[in-house]
């Protein structure tokens, strides 16, 4: 049961968030794994929006702050006791804040200072809250932090290192998109479930075997990596099949396949530039029919980008290059079906998100050609 509601809620937001389906996979399978996600990118492109809705769907305790380069540690700790204090003691009250919550989304995370960030560290990595000397165990779940740019100090790097998943978030590309998304209401998934949901889900996700195929594909790709100087904790490592695990689960399987390590393309990467050689490494090793989709439809979003940019400048160049487009989307759907064929379960989901999605871009510019020429746009 607890399996279907996290397939259900995952429908629902695939929904609400259009082209956001990576980070909500992501997402969920930290939940489920008890990581931490940051989402990297320009303001505007709902993140916090999203980690929201996630929590809406759980109803567990939520914690929420913006951070200042002036923010103090009662913000996020809660302010010290005063009745604490006549009997020499620094006791916060943590009622309502980050000790106590078991989701949470901090943004503008890097903005956190020296006073902040020993209390935040020690949340995030041991689930331990120190309230005047004394350790308290925290509820947290998982973490999701949100920030437009890179930390520059390196007293920042090991909180930077907390974030099992690192997301590049940016603007909606597609036209359709872009309207579903102004005209909707604020998004709240219909698929409601429990913290007991959540607890439930995690007991059985420790069910899920790892399988030797899963860690020698990891051993792969970690050895890839060193190869092209990307270097990454021997923890994060270990904890990457945690989040194999999760991927298995959600799919519906009982063991994980070197595919389920496809998230890794989101947590290996240091600057978002190294993202796109990290996935290809990644992508290489574990789900390379899933790859391949992946880079049909970036180039489709490349060609409608491209064609966009030159509708105001020439007309017949215009109409000219949007024909070329959409022959080459047939191309593209070509290949695609051909990937489905081959590929794995994940293959097969990202060949079907793909498929949909140039065929939506394909529809778009069929529209726009037809309006060029003066005929009647297809339905």
């Amino acid at each position: 049961m607890s399996r279907t509601i996290f397939q259900s809620l995952r429908s629902d937001l695939v929904s609400a968030f259009p082209e956001r389906q990576p980070v909500i996979d992501g997402a969920l399978c930290a939940i489920l794994a008890g990581e931490h996600v940051l989402l990297l990118g320009p303001p505007g492109t709902a993140k916090s929006a999203l980690v929201r809705a996630i929590a809406q769907a759980f109803n567990g305790r939520y914690f929420e702050r913006l951070l200042t380069r002036f923010s103090t540690p009662e913000e996020l700790f809660g302010p010290v006791s005063l009745s604490g204090l006549e009997q020499d003691r620094f006791v916060r009250i943590t009622a309502g804040k980050l000790p106590e919550a078991e989701l949470a989304f901090i943004d503008e995370v890097f903005k956190a200072n020296s006073a902040i960030l020993n209390s935040l560290l020690s949340i995030a990595n041991e689930r331990v809250f120190h309230n005047d000397g004394s350790p308290t165990p925290c509820p947290l779940v998982s973490l999701f932090a949100a920030s437009n740019e890179l930390p520059e100090s390196k007293e920042l790097e090991a909180l930077f290192d907390r974030f099992m998943l690192r997301f590049d978030v940016n603007y909606l590309v597609q036209t359709s998109s872009f309207r579903a998304v102004v005209k909707a209401p604020d998004p709240a998934p219909s698929t409601r479930a429990t913290m007991d949901d959540l607890r439930a889900a995690q007991l059985e996700l420790l069910k899920v075997k790892v399988t030797d195929a899963t860690v020698d594909a990891l051993i792969a790709i970690r050895e890839a990596c060193r190869v092209e100087g990307i270097v990454a904790s021997d923890r994060r490592w270990k904890r990457s099949l945690r989040l194999a695990r999760a991927s298995a689960y959600l799919a519906g399987e009982s063991q994980t396949s070197p595919e389920d390590l496809a998230l890794l393309g989101d947590s290996l990467w240091r600057e978002p530039k190294e993202r796109t050689k990290v996935a290809r490494l990644v992508g290489q090793l574990a789900d390379p029919a899933g790859t391949q989709a992946q880079e049909i439809l970036d180039s489709a979003r490349e060609t409608a980008e491209r064609v966009a940019g030159i509708k105001s400048a020439d007309r017949k160049q215009y109409i000219s290059a949007a024909a070329g487009a959409i022959e080459a989307f047939v191309q593209q759907q070509a290949r695609l079906t051909d990937l489905a064929l081959k590929g794995g379960r994940r293959a097969r989901a990202v060949v079907a998100d793909a498929s949909r999605e140039i065929d939506a871009i394909h529809r778009e510019l069929s529209k726009a050609v037809s309006a060029g020429l003066g005929l009647r746009a297809a339905k």
